[in-house]
């Protein structure tokens, strides 16, 4: 945070001009108003110091550049607006001054204040996928987000990638220094890539082993930010509540901050990798799993595959063990989901401020330690399952409009575990149907939802007494590359089966994992990403500006 003299931060009064008409204009510590003076209307216009994304001398711009004309005794102010589905955009609103030493102070002044506040990214590494979704990454990145970073002043470094898994090596291999964030603009995938990469990074720099599952680790120091640009995007809807590049940008810019969960899986003692979203075994890895032969046709091949699977109703037998959550104060079925400002997040905040300056050695003392129960705490769930899904997040998407999982909270330290048991082929239609809508999913005798700390998963033969041996051989010959971030390896790809006694592959985060018996472990809170979280106005205060273009928002 920066540092001023007391007396260099005023509060301001002035009779100003907007459009020819004058208003009066207020500047304090927290908001900016205007209010007509010709109409006296109530409520006034009003804007919090944290929604302005800058202030410059000048007019307004004529289209989507920075610049706008240069007359030294007006300013402009660029500010956040929420539009009639609530998405953020970005409104300019020019002010004309006497004289140009007016205008000079009003910029200077409500530039200190900004600078007062939370900290902003001033250069960000952005890391473009041109490759997922529609491929419209490049163009999305370009024509709506590229021109608010240099608004408000943000340098920036781009990089295309050219493969798969180039966005991870980049984060493991690329100097940092001097970046204040990393910006993804893709899908899960990408995000899912640069986070492994940096945690890897992260703890290979403190010399931490990762493949030690008592391992305290510790928490990049950099926020991520993501513009969606993938297929589904479901961790952008559920950190910011909509599928919008400029909403997501402009909170980048804003410097705002959300905790969030992540998971280290684990085979045989070794790290996999870590997710932040998803994990699905069953149906839903099948799904990513048979996707891969249609690539070819587009985001539209999930469809496929997940038509094809359900024809083909598989069902898988296993063992999920398990360490439920202790914590009374929120479960999966709850009503009332995550959202900003979060109460239960909030009291289970443990992770560092990235943007902070703190020595290294209280980093290393802030490090996120896993919790280590006692094995008592283990529960255990044997059968014969459709699917076992895990969600960090709900998983709210185009697809689904509440979720795997409506109740997941991005930073409580917990998993929510969706195990669905074998069941009639109709019964399993009513419950993908409800999943793809707002109905309760849950609601089925054939369901069970625990939220959870850690678990673990085996394969088993259909008589569920021995984990399949098909897996168990050549392991010690597996890397951590390997494991999961090649696409495609012949020594470790699934045969085809119908048989309910074969074994499926996880779905993680998009990806295939494709050793089925894993361990799973949540760190909470490892990563802070660049959002302020689902929006929830219920306060009855409202302004003229930002309220009157929608009535649900509140100011």
């Amino acid at each position: 945070m920066v540092s001023f003299d007391i007396m260099e931060l005023e509060s301001l009064n002035a009779d100003l001009n907007i459009d020819g008409k004058p208003y009066e204009v207020c500047l304090n510590s927290r908001v900016l108003t205007w209010d007509g003076l010709e109409s006296r209307r109530r409520p006034v216009n009003r804007v919090r110091i944290t929604e302005i994304i800058a202030v410059n001398i000048g007019t307004k711009p004529t289209d989507k550049s920075s610049q706008g004309s240069s007359s030294s005794s007006e300013f402009t102010v660029h500010v956040v607006r929420r539009n009639k589905g609530n998405k953020w955009r970005l409104y300019a609103e020019t002010f004309v001054c006497p004289d140009t030493a007016a205008a000079q102070k009003w910029v200077k002044q409500i530039q200190n204040h900004i600078d007062q506040g939370p900290v902003r990214p001033h250069r960000i590494l952005v890391i473009v996928n041109p490759y997922g979704g529609k491929g419209k990454a490049p163009k999305i990145y370009q024509k709506k987000v590229a021109h608010i970073f240099e608004l408000a002043g943000i340098s920036t470094e781009v990089i295309e990638t050219e493969r798969a898994n180039h966005a991870w090596q980049l984060m493991l291999d690329k100097n940092l220094d001097g970046f204040d964030g990393i910006v993804c603009v893709g899908g899960d995938g990408t995000f899912a890539e640069v986070v492994n990469g940096l945690l890897l990074r992260t703890q290979q720099d403190a010399g931490i082993d990762y493949n030690d599952q008592r391992s305290k680790l510790i928490p990049p120091k950099l926020k991520i930010g993501i513009i969606p640009a993938g297929s589904t995007d479901v961790v952008v809807y559920d950190t910011t509540g909509y599928n919008d590049p400029v909403t997501s940008a402009l909170q980048i810019v804003l410097g705002e901050n959300l905790g969030m969960d992540v998971c280290s899986v684990f085979h045989d003692d070794k790290l996999m990798r870590y997710t932040v979203s998803f994990l699905g075994y069953g149906f839903f890895g099948d799904v990513v799993r048979e996707s891969e032969n249609y690539r070819w046709f587009g985001p539209k091949r999930y469809e496929l595959a997940g038509a094809m699977q359900f024809v083909g109703n598989k069902s898988y037998h296993g063992e999920v063990r398990y360490v439920p959550s202790v914590d009374e104060g929120h479960s999966p079925m709850d009503q009332k989901p995550c959202g900003a400002r979060c109460n239960i997040c909030s009291q289970k905040k443990t992770s560092i401020d990235v943007n902070n300056e703190q020595a290294e050695e209280e980093v290393e003392e802030k490090a996120i330690a896993l919790d280590q129960p006692d094995h008592d705490n283990w529960k255990s769930i044997k059968g014969e399952f459709m699917y076992v899904n895990a969600a960090l997040v709900s998983g709210m998407c185009d697809k689904s409009p509440t979720g795997v999982s409506p109740a997941a909270h991005l930073g409580n330290g917990c998993v929510d575990l969706i195990i669905v048991r074998k069941c009639s082929r109709i019964n399993y239609l009513r419950h993908l149907m409800r999943l793809s809508s707002s109905a309760n999913h849950f609601d089925f005798n054939f369901v069970e939802v625990k939220r959870v700390k850690k678990f673990k998963f085996r394969p088993l033969t259909p008589n569920e007494s021995s984990p399949n041996p098909m897996y168990n051989s050549t392991l010690d010959n597996l890397d951590l590359e390997s494991n999961f971030f090649k696409r495609s390896s012949a020594k470790y790809r699934l045969p085809r089966s119908s048989s309910t006694t074969s074994s499926s592959s996880w779905n993680i985060d998009g990806e295939i994992g494709r050793l089925p018996a894993i361990d799973v472990n949540v760190h909470c809170q490892l990563i802070n990403v660049f959002a302020r979280g689902i929006e929830q106005f219920d306060d009855t205060t409202s302004c003229n500006f930002c309220c009157k273009a929608n009535k649900n928002h509140r100011c």
